[in-house]
C-alpha cells in the first residue's frame, strides 16, 4: 500500500516509513539468516564492531539502543545456541561481560558475502551522496531521540 504524501507533512510520513521499514527489515532479516533472528544478529554484529574490547551488558545494551533486559533475552538465547559467553566481570561480579565466541565468528564469514549481496541490493541503487544525506540524518535523528529519552522514559 502506498502512503498518500501530497495530503500529509514531511515528518508525520517519515515517523511512518521508519516503522514500516523496520518491520519489513525485520521479516526479511528472520528468513535471511536460518538460525538466528534479525535482532540476534545485531547484537553479533555490534559484538563485531567493538572487537576485542568484552562489553558488559549494559555497555552494549547502550550499543544495541535497547533496553537492559531486551537485550539480555537476546543475549540468553545466543549463549544457547552457543554464538556468546556470558562471563562474571572479574572487578564486580554482579556485571556481566559478553563475549562473542568462535561459533559467532563463524557465523559472520559464512553470511560475509551474503551480506554483501543483501546490502547492494538493498542500496545499491542509490547514489553515494544521497546515501550520505541519509546518514547524517539517520545520526542526527539518533542524537536528538537520545536527548528526548532522558524526556520520556522512566526508570
Amino acid at each position: 500500500m502506498d502512503i498518500p504524501t501530497n495530503e500529509r507533512e514531511s515528518k508525520y510520513i517519515i515517523f511512518a516509513l521508519i516503522f514500516m521499514l523496520s518491520n519489513k527489515l525485520q521479516t526479511i532479516g528472520d528468513s535471511f539468516f536460518e538460525e538466528v533472528s534479525t535482532k540476534q544478529w545485531f547484537v553479533l554484529l555490534v559484538l563485531g564492531i567493538l572487537g576485542e574490547h568484552t562489553p558488559t551488558l549494559s555497555e552494549l545494551s547502550e550499543a544495541v539502543g535497547s533496553s537492559h533486559q531486551n537485550v539480555k533475552q537476546l543475549v540468553l538465547k545466543l549463549e544457547q545456541k552457543g554464538y556468546v559467553e556470558i562471563l562474571k566481570d572479574s572487578e564486580d561480579a554482579r556485571r556481566l561481560r559478553i563475549k562473542a565466541t568462535p561459533k559467532s565468528e563463524a557465523f559472520s564469514r559464512e553470511y560475509h558475502e551474503k551480506s554483501a549481496k543483501f546490502m547492494n541490493q538493498l542500496f545499491g541503487s542509490f547514489p553515494q551522496e544521497e546515501l550520505k544525506t541519509t546518514e547524517q540524518v539517520m545520526l542526527t535523528m539518533k542524537t536528538i531521540l537520545e536527548g528526548m529519552e532522558k524526556d520520556y522514559v522512566k526508570g
